[in-house]
């Protein structure tokens, strides 16, 4: 499971978190601890799964947003925590993906990275080429 990848992938990165957005999936005390252990000043947004109650032994922050999605309404809390962000790295690793490819194709860590360095800087260079405008449909 992804959410099991979290403390690894903290471990990786040496600057603060200053926010984290994830689906349902990493709602679990083990991430929550991961990222507070990280960075313990990070707003953490994971909106809990369905069925989870409040309960003594939840990380606090993951208390936290089970209360306030209790007491607003989780489209009211997705509102107020800005959960509609996730989209845009959703959006970009779609992206990547679709234009890129889905796997990497060297087999040594250090050419991995300038691999994905090389995929990320040709998705800038489109992107600075223009965007397509997108409007909602009611």
């Amino acid at each position: 499971m992804d959410d099991q990848v979290v403390g690894s992938l903290c471990e990786q990165i040496t600057a603060a978190i200053g926010h984290v957005t994830a689906d349902k999936m990493y709602d679990t005390n083990a991430v929550y601890q991961a990222l507070d252990s990280h960075s313990p000043n990070a707003e953490i947004v994971i909106p809990p799964k369905d069925n989870t109650f409040a309960d003594n032994r939840h990380h606090s922050k993951r208390m936290s947003n089970l209360i306030e999605c209790s007491a607003a309404g989780i489209m009211n809390w997705q509102k107020r925590r800005h959960y509609g962000r996730r989209n845009v790295s959703e959006t970009a690793m779609q992206r990547y993906k679709k234009i890129i490819g889905n796997k990497l194709h060297s087999r040594k860590a250090k050419n991995q990275s300038q691999e994905m360095l090389l995929g990320c800087s040709i998705l800038n260079r489109f992107t600075h080429l223009g965007m397509p405008d997108s409007y909602r449909v009611v």
